[in-house]
């Protein structure tokens, strides 16, 4: 069932509903470590130019144009805590699946649940993805 309208928008087997959940959750869990790459990626080239700037002598760094410190925040900040916000947002939306799962697992007859839309399109999606009719 759908949780904003209550209503049925999908009807599948338990199993089905816990196969798409646990896709769903791996889905989830890769976007995270795509993002932590990123970060990681931003900050070995922050580091890289860092150690190019100071290896140069006095005289070529006083020629050298670097970007202003306020630039370098607003970089950070877009590089780097925006997207451990992002993080922060698919954690807790790992950790409502997980709840969801638990839910599950603890009463597999349950013949009706109520979820987001958000997830039951990533079920349906993945449905139609693997061929699974409806």
């Amino acid at each position: 069932m759908d949780d904003l309208y209550s209503r049925v928008v999908i009807e599948i087997s338990s199993e089905e509903v816990m196969k798409g959940l646990l896709f769903h959750k791996g889905k989830q869990e890769s976007e995270i470590e795509l993002i932590k790459g990123k970060i990681h990626k931003y900050e070995q080239k922050r580091r890289a130019e860092e150690a190019w700037y100071q290896s140069l002598s006095p005289f070529k760094r006083f020629f050298t144009g670097r970007a202003p410190s306020h630039h370098q925040a607003v970089e950070h900040l877009v590089n780097v805590k925006d997207r451990y916000k992002q993080i922060e947002k698919i954690k807790q939306r790992v950790a409502f699946l997980n709840e969801v799962i638990g839910l599950l697992e603890a009463e597999p007859e349950k013949r009706e649940m109520n979820l987001p839309s958000d997830i039951i399109k990533e079920i349906m999606a993945w449905q139609k993805a693997e061929g699974t009719p409806r």
